[in-house]
């Protein structure tokens, strides 16, 4: 039996229970794809001399937003394993940018936290984060970049893990 591709919930043609019609082309999905490309590529583009892999580069981002996360639930943010968070996390500890802190409630978990040496890096990368959007924004009226996010969260809302899928 073949393969429905993810792209099919989202094109034009899959009826959607909204007001306002849906446009024909790109699918929001694609749309969506692309522009994350896009700020991966310029972000990564700007970060490529600090040494680190893309995916270590998101680990450390999530780490900051979130210190004192276990790594469990690092890994189901960046989907992937528990075995390649820890060895992800295993290679930012010997680098000295993070620190793995037993777990109070749970003895065989730890919770994964910035290291002192890892600070100069997330203000780096917050530095070239703000670059990326500032380019990704340029020439957008601030009312209508408030408008877009405010959208996006909504979205975001609307596929959220809490929400029923169809």
């Amino acid at each position: 039996m073949p393969l429905i591709s993810y792209a099919y919930y989202f094109t034009p043609d899959v009826p959607l229970p909204m007001t306002a019609p849906l446009p024909t082309d790109p699918s929001l999905g694609t749309l969506f794809a692309d522009l994350l490309r896009l700020l991966r590529r310029d972000f990564y583009a700007r970060s490529e001399g600090l040494g680190l892999t893309p995916a270590l580069t998101r680990l450390m981002i999530y780490i900051h937003r979130a210190p004192g996360s276990r790594q469990t639930d690092l890994a189901t943010r960046l989907e992937v394993s528990p075995v390649t968070i820890g060895r992800m996390v295993d290679r930012l500890v010997a680098c000295g940018y993070v620190r793995r802190e037993a777990d109070a409630d749970d003895r065989r978990a730890f919770r994964i936290h910035i290291a002192a040496d890892g600070v100069p890096l997330v203000e780096r990368l917050n530095e070239i984060s703000e670059a990326t959007r500032r380019r990704a924004l340029d020439g957008l009226p601030p009312e209508r970049v408030a408008q877009l996010f405010s959208i996006l969260g909504e979205i975001k809302e609307n596929l959220d893990e809490g929400s029923e899928a169809p």
